[in-house]
């Protein structure tokens, strides 16, 4: 399995805070069947991470001598969006995912305001975008359907493993998945409460749609970033479900 969406860089964001629990959740991922993975650092220009690719690369290089084991790592950043996004691609400050031309974005959990579609629009002219667990913001949770005005973009969707555990975002994830909205469903590993695990729900994938399907969201899709690759995508619109009035 492959995970596209991690924290695992000690003491650059809200993820792993030292060198051994770094090491300790990469020992669980290993344990939990993942062989590659790229750790993906807050990038918030405006925020509290704000720790650009220089030093992101060192750090970086720190943890895969420490680590030396089997998991192939691989380096990017989640990005926050934001106006200077494009500028900060060009000049290497932020990162792509892996070294392709993905790029994976976050967005506010409460409000999406419409100029997000015009920093999108300048991004998607040089990059492939990918859109972070979209099933936790607030306006997605009002009306999956949202993630329409993405999907028609041709950008990605990726959600988060744990996303499936948890009420409040299960009830709007599946049938996000049902329609073919999601092409990737990642870890986004922060701790040990946030674990790096997929085996969990790559069995419940399996379970609910097929291994075939299980494979494609946790291996195959997540491959293609890996080899720079386009990835097909088929979806379709969530048909509100009719409600019935009991007439007394």
């Amino acid at each position: 399995m492959i995970d596209i969406h991690s924290h695992l860089i000690p003491g650059v964001d809200d993820g792993s805070q030292s060198l051994e629990e770094s090491l300790s959740l990469l020992k669980q991922a290993e344990q939990n069947g993942i062989t590659e993975l790229i750790t993906t650092p807050h990038f918030m220009k405006n925020g509290e991470f704000r720790t650009k690719a220089p030093e992101l690369v060192q750090r970086f290089s720190e943890l895969k001598q420490a680590y030396k084991r089997p998991i192939k790592l691989h380096l990017g950043n989640e990005l926050y969006i934001h106006p200077d996004l494009p500028e900060l691609l060009e000049k290497g400050e932020v990162l792509t995912l892996a070294e392709s031309d993905y790029i994976l974005v976050e967005f506010p959990f409460q409000n999406y305001k419409d100029e997000y579609d015009e920093i999108l629009y300048e991004l998607a002219l040089r990059y492939r975008i990918i859109i972070a667990h979209p099933e936790r913001y607030n306006f997605v949770q009002d009306d999956p359907n949202f993630c329409l005005r993405w999907l028609n973009e041709g950008y990605y969707l990726q959600a988060n493993q744990s996303s499936l555990f948890k009420k409040e975002t299960k009830k709007v994830l599946v049938p996000m998945i049902e329609h073919g909205f999601i092409s990737f469903i990642a870890s986004d590993a922060h701790n040990e409460h946030r674990p790096c695990v997929l085996s969990e729900v790559r069995e419940l994938l399996t379970e609910e749609f097929g291994e075939q399907f299980a494979v494609q969201l946790i291996e195959k899709n997540p491959e293609k970033i890996l080899k720079n690759e386009p990835i097909v995508q088929e979806y379709r619109e969530i048909k509100k479900k009719k409600k019935h009035f009991l007439w007394l």
